[in-house]
C-alpha cells in the first residue's frame, strides 16, 4: 500500500513538474486560435498589473498546452459531434459555420435574432447616402452589394437549437431601402440562391468559393451596364474552370484538430487574359487591362479576395482595399479616380452598423 501510495504521489508531482520544466516564452503563434501567445511579462514594465499578466502568459505557454488542446478538440469533435471552439459550429455533413459573438457577429441573426434598434438600420443607410454624395461629387458611381452568410444559403446544414430561419437585419434593411432611391444595392442572395447545389461556398471555410464571387461579378456587371455601358461582360464562355481538392479552411484551422473535410477549390482562368497585376501589397490588389472599359475600387471585406481578380476582367482599372467593414475612404477614391465604387459586404457584418 506504501508503494502504491508513493507511486501516486510521484505522478503527481511530476504531473506538475513537466508542464513547468516546459514553460517558457515561445515564439511561434497560436494559428489555429488565430492570435499571437502571451509575452513573458517585465515587472519593472508591468508593476501592478503583473500577476494578470504572468497568468496570460502561463496560460499560452505552459508545458504540453498544445496536446491537451489537441486532445480535448478530438474527443469534442469525433465523439460529442461539437465544436470544441465558441467561433466554430459543427453542421451537418461535415459543414462548419462561423459565429463569433465576442466580435459582435454571431448565429443570431440567422434566426432573425440579432438585438439591435431598428434606428441603427436607418443610420447605416444614412450613411452610406451620404457617401454615395461624396462619391458623386468626385465623378465615381456608388454600387452595394452584400452577399450571404454561408448558414443563409445552406440552412439544412445548421443544426436545428440554431434555428429556424428567418429574416434579419438584411432583410430589415431592404425594407427600409426604398426610403433611399439613389442608394443602390445587391441582394446577392437572389443570384446565388438558384446556383446552390453547385456548392458556391467552402466547407471548412467561412468564404464563398470562386464559383459563387464569379455569380457575384456577373450580377455586379450586370446591375453597371444600363447606365455604364462601356462595363465588360462576364462570361462562363470566356474561362476555363478548373478544380483542384482542398481540406483546410479557415474554420478547419481554429478546430486545432488535424482534420480534412472533402472539398474543392476552383479557379477561372479568362482563355485570352488582357489584365495584368499591377499591385499586390497583402489583401491590397490590382489590376490593369487596355480599353475604354471604366475604372474601379472595390472595397470591402475578405470575401472581394476571390471576387477581385474575377471583377477585374470587365474593368480598364481595378482595385481592391481590403476593410473589414467597408468604412468610407474619401481620401483613396481621390487618388484613385475611379468611375464606379463597389462596396463588398457580407451578411454577418451587417449588425455591426454603428462600427461603420
Amino acid at each position: 500500500m506504501r508503494a502504491l501510495a508513493l507511486t501516486r504521489v510521484g505522478l503527481f508531482v511530476l504531473a506538475l513538474v513537466l508542464p513547468l520544466s516546459r514553460t517558457y516564452p515561445k515564439s511561434e503563434p497560436l494559428p489555429n486560435e488565430q492570435r499571437t501567445r502571451a509575452p513573458l511579462p517585465s515587472l519593472a514594465v508591468a508593476g501592478s498589473r503583473y500577476p494578470e499578466q504572468f497568468d496570460a502568459f502561463f496560460r499560452d505557454n505552459f508545458g504540453g498546452r498544445d496536446h491537451l488542446i489537441h486532445w480535448h478538440n478530438l474527443l469534442t469533435y469525433h465523439v460529442f459531434h461539437e465544436s470544441p471552439v465558441a467561433k466554430v459550429i459543427v453542421g451537418y455533413k461535415g459543414w462548419l459555420f462561423l459565429s463569433t459573438p465576442e466580435d459582435g457577429i454571431d448565429i443570431r441573426n440567422f434566426a432573425g435574432e440579432w438585438p439591435h434598434e431598428p434606428s441603427e438600420v436607418d443610420a447605416w443607410l444614412d450613411g452610406q447616402d451620404a457617401r454615395r454624395g461624396e462619391y458623386a461629387t468626385l465623378g465615381a458611381r456608388f454600387l452595394i452589394a452584400v452577399a450571404p452568410d454561408k448558414q443563409t444559403l445552406y440552412p439544412e446544414l445548421v443544426p436545428a437549437r440554431y434555428g429556424p430561419q428567418a429574416p434579419g437585419v438584411l432583410d430589415e434593411l431592404l425594407q427600409r431601402l426604398p426610403a433611399h432611391p439613389r442608394l443602390d444595392v445587391v441582394d446577392l442572395r437572389q443570384v446565388l440562391g438558384p446556383h446552390r447545389d453547385e456548392q458556391l461556398y467552402f466547407k471548412g471555410d467561412s468564404h464563398w468559393n470562386a464559383k459563387g464571387a464569379f455569380l457575384a461579378a456577373q450580377a455586379i456587371t450586370d446591375r453597371l451596364r444600363p447606365s455604364m455601358p462601356s462595363v465588360g461582360v462576364i462570361r462562363e464562355s470566356d474561362y476555363a474552370l478548373t478544380a483542384s481538392p482542398v481540406g483546410r479552411g479557415d474554420l478547419v484551422n481554429m478546430l486545432a484538430l488535424d482534420l480534412t473535410l472533402p472539398d474543392h477549390e476552383f479557379s477561372y482562368q479568362r482563355t485570352r487574359p488582357a489584365k495584368t497585376l499591377v499591385e499586390a501589397h497583402g489583401p491590397h490588389s490590382a489590376w490593369d487591362q487596355p480599353g475604354p472599359m471604366p475604372r474601379a475600387l472595390l472595397i470591402g471585406d475578405s470575401y472581394g479576395a476571390a471576387l477581385a481578380p474575377i471583377l477585374a476582367d470587365a474593368f480598364s482599372h481595378l482595385h481592391y482595399y481590403m476593410s473589414s467593414l467597408g468604412g468610407r475612404d474619401p481620401g483613396l477614391v481621390a487618388r484613385e479616380k475611379p468611375d464606379v465604387v463597389i462596396l463588398i459586404c457580407v451578411e454577418r457584418y451587417l449588425p455591426r452598423m454603428s462600427d461603420r
